[in-house]
């Protein structure tokens, strides 16, 4: 077997790749990619926001999940937000516990080969060194400049209340120095003393000082589904991870032998309509959760129209800026990795001068009093964050996820599909257009955005009731996918996107 890394920004790629040169495994490159990309692309992920990771265990042939995300702190109050639909993306209550310190903490705990100190270092020598500004982070910067210009921990993105513009070398030296304290007196201090204060103080005490030291990320069972021949594996609730599997499982129970373009969009829209109604926190109750049961797969597959798309409607409840990066080394140790601050560069709450930003994640909250994904201390948001990996025979077959917010299930899917039909390799369906839903709750019409699409599909769609819109060109928002998958040498070979110009792929053949 050999080493892969992809990763959405080339830096973080080959960073992590000295890592695997070095001696580290799999998960020590997944920690040090993952730094990385926060640190040159924070408007995608950073030690401000939450992460979730699935861990292929070569020795026992299965996955090990681990949920680093974070729940609301005890400081909050809805009554506070009546009359508003939504949590504001800039406000306290977005802000929940940020867990994805400690779940490299925990990753490094359970499977590390290196200390995490050296994995911080690699960190800490970017700050201080610095590098060039992407044009996805200028854009960011320039998007919330008046709000971010006058912050503190944005000092080393402006010069003269303007971004530095695109190719321009940025440090960023007080995260350095955090990350230096997290070095010096363990990753444990971020949720304690003088950074767990600054966090509280700048979300109005919010999070709580004892909402912040009680915090631990947590391994569970990632749930998993038999489809066309291999095992998915995905996050467990309050994650929508199990609409790619669930919406999988229901194309592969209809039989229809064939890629049929409007049965693929139904089926997600048939799952995704009752998403918000059944996604929540269940806690130790995880039995309640029904999205991935097969009597309930069944069920809503019987609502799908082969002759035009439909209404769905579930009316009651049964119960964003992201980084995907994965990781395989030469020992069959792989690594599917989701790290985000929600919305672009989060809340755009800054942590004292500490130089970076909290995640907004709580805006998956809503605010009906009667729904279990109410905003509520202790509970944790319904999250968009959709990491997968694929087993076959107890071996591992591939690993894919991707940033996107609502989007993802729906651009896994895509992508997914026609591998396991084989219908075409990975290579060449990552460079096929995809579309995308806005609009998928319950009693919503079919209006999809394709990238690109032929005059004769459209036709195909409009004969059978979608609302179909041509963007003609990739988008940058329906992707970058990243894969990692098992070649015919029993190699593991990494894909990248085009959608993203920084991605990149490591291999160490």
């Amino acid at each position: 077997m050999n080493d892969v890394i992809v990763s959405p920004h080339f830096l973080s790629t080959d960073i992590g790749s000295n890592v695997l040169r070095k001696g580290g495994n799999a998960v020590d490159a997944a920690i040090a990619t993952n730094l990385i990309q926060g640190i040159v692309a924070p408007e995608t992920c950073g030690i401000g926001g939450d992460l979730f990771a699935i861990v292929w265990d070569p020795e026992k042939n299965k996955p090990a999940f681990l949920d680093a995300s974070g729940y609301a702190g005890t400081g909050v109050n809805p009554k506070k937000l009546m009359g508003l639909d939504e949590i504001p993306l800039n406000h306290p209550y977005s802000v929940t516990v940020p867990g994805a310190v400690a779940g490299w903490g925990e990753l490094n705990k359970k499977y590390g080969s290196i200390p995490i100190e050296d994995i911080l270092e690699l960190g800490i020598q970017l700050c201080h060194s610095g590098f060039d500004v992407s044009e996805e982070l200028y854009k960011s910067l320039k998007t919330h400049g008046d709000e971010l210009g006058g912050d503190a921990s944005a000092f080393s993105f402006y010069k003269n209340n303007l971004p530095y513009e695109i190719g321009e070398k940025i440090r960023r030296p007080q995260l350095g120095k955090t990350l230096e304290l997290l070095q010096k007196k363990g990753l444990e201090y971020f949720y304690q003393d003088e950074i767990a204060k600054s966090i509280s103080d700048s979300v109005s005490n919010t999070l709580t000082l004892k909402d912040l030291s009680n915090y631990k990320a947590e391994w569970k069972e990632p749930l998993s589904i038999d489809i066309f021949g291999y095992k998915a594996w995905t996050s467990q609730p309050p994650t929508q991870g199990y609409l790619t599997l669930t919406t999988l499982k229901a194309y592969e129970m209809m039989e229809s032998g064939e890629f049929n373009l409007h049965q693929l969009i139904e089926m997600y829209r048939i799952f995704a309509s009752d998403r918000d109604n059944i996604l929540y926190d269940y806690k130790d109750k995880l039995e309640d959760f029904i999205g991935t049961d097969l009597r309930y797969i069944q069920e809503k597959i019987k609502l799908f129209n082969p002759k035009k798309s439909e209404l769905y409607n579930f009316p009651k409840p049964h119960g964003g800026g992201t980084a995907y990066m994965n990781t395989v080394d030469k020992n069959g140790l792989g690594v599917s990795l989701i790290q985000s601050n929600f919305h672009g560069i989060g809340s755009r709450i800054g942590v004292g001068n500490y130089g970076f930003f909290l995640h907004n994640r709580g805006c998956g909250f809503n605010l009906d009093q009667h729904h279990p994904n109410y905003l509520k201390a202790g509970n944790k948001p319904l999250h968009t964050l959709s990491p997968t990996l694929w087993s076959r025979d107890d071996n591992l077959e591939f690993i894919i996820g991707t940033r996107g917010g609502r989007y993802q299930p729906q651009l896994l899917i895509q992508v997914i599909l026609p591998y396991l039909l084989n219908l075409e390799s990975f290579e060449n369906i990552i460079k096929k257009p995809r579309w995308v839903i806005d609009y998928f709750g319950s009693n919503t019409h079919s209006k999809i955005k394709f990238e690109k699409i032929s005059d004769k599909e459209i036709n195909f769609l409009k004969k059978k009731g979608h609302e179909v819109t041509n963007e003609n060109g990739y988008k940058n928002a329906y992707g970058p996918i990243s894969i990692i998958y098992k070649d015919k040498t029993d190699n593991f070979k990494g894909v990248a996107d085009i959608r993203v110009g920084t991605e990149k792929v490591f291999s160490s053949l």
